[in-house]
């Protein structure tokens, strides 16, 4: 790969963020960027400080690998102290997609709006 395409390869890559607020009695956690082993302890952060109601909006999430995956199995399964019911909103299709192939589409409830008000993700 030449050095300008490289250039233009990272350039298409977005920093990744993550947010929380609460929202409609529900903490909603807003990850943006690409989900995997480098960046998930920043969301575990968020998750561990959640109430509750969690919705993560993963609108702006374009990637996530078996660690992101992972991490928000066992956050909907309660291992994080059983106190939180978690549901995922604003799924893109190629995140959608990885969490069929990996099996958990139907343990995490997804949702297309973040909160009872339909605000959309």
């Amino acid at each position: 790969m030449s050095q300008e395409e490289n250039v233009a390869a990272n350039a298409l890559v977005k920093p990744f963020s993550v947010s929380s607020e609460d929202e409609g009695g529900a903490t909603v956690i807003s990850v943006a960027g690409e989900l995997d082993l480098s960046t998930a302890p920043q969301l575990e952060e968020h998750l561990r400080g959640a109430g509750a109601s969690v919705v993560v909006d993963l609108s702006a999430c374009g990637f996530i690998d078996s660690t992101g995956i992972a991490l928000i199995v066992r956050a909907a399964q309660g291992s994080d102290g059983g106190r939180a019911k978690i549901a995922l909103c604003g799924l893109k299709q190629q995140v959608l997609r990885v969490l069929q192939v990996a099996g958990v589409e139907d343990q995490i409830p997804t949702k297309p709006t973040r909160a009872k008000r339909s605000r959309p993700c």
